[in-house]
């Protein structure tokens, strides 16, 4: 496989539609449409415990249309490290405090046959209420702070709409 170029068929201020043309493994070229995150940005997300329990995070989805259960999240701003959009993230979504960041990963793709969005996942401890004071106006998102036999019960309710990543976090959170 081999990339050819990319045409921007459309840009906007977070994210540009490009069409990629490519040769694939039979030497045949083709195209592809899919989405870039503009000025190549990437995103954090933070898989956050206060005390034992797991901070969950329910929040409207314009694409979907509806509320998705996940976690806190947000783009790394420029000259900004995972660790630092971590705790600014934290704060603005959920009102909670970083005591500890335990972990980060390495930066993983989201949906590599639509997007080239890459987050790193950063796993720490918390304290504070939760709140939403902090979150912009076009953020509607509620905080839970959840036991493991809450979440359990939340991944068995099939009518809820769960961020990929976030259920599969959800679900190791809850057998251990």
């Amino acid at each position: 496989m081999q990339i050819i170029k990319k045409n921007v068929l459309c840009n906007t201020k977070w994210v540009n539609l490009v069409e990629i043309d490519y040769i694939d493994n039979h030497g045949n070229e083709k195209k592809w449409t899919s989405v870039e995150r503009t000025g190549d940005r990437k995103a954090v997300l933070i898989i956050a415990t206060v005390d034992d329990k797991l901070v969950v995070t329910k929040e409207f989805r314009v694409p979907i249309g509806g509320y998705e259960w996940s976690f806190p999240a947000g783009l790394i701003d420029d000259n900004e490290s995972p660790e630092a959009a971590a705790i600014r993230e934290l704060k603005e979504e959920t009102n909670l405090d970083v005591i500890e960041i335990m972990a980060i990963s390495p930066f993983a793709y989201n949906t590599a046959g639509l997007s080239n969005e890459s987050i790193a996942m950063v796993y720490l401890k918390a304290k504070g209420t939760p709140g939403n004071q902090n979150a912009e106006s076009s953020e509607d998102i509620q905080t839970f702070l959840m036991t493991k036999e809450e979440v359990k019960q939340l991944l068995q309710d099939n009518t809820q709409k769960f961020s990929a990543k976030a259920w599969i976090s959800m679900q190791h959170f809850a057998s251990q």
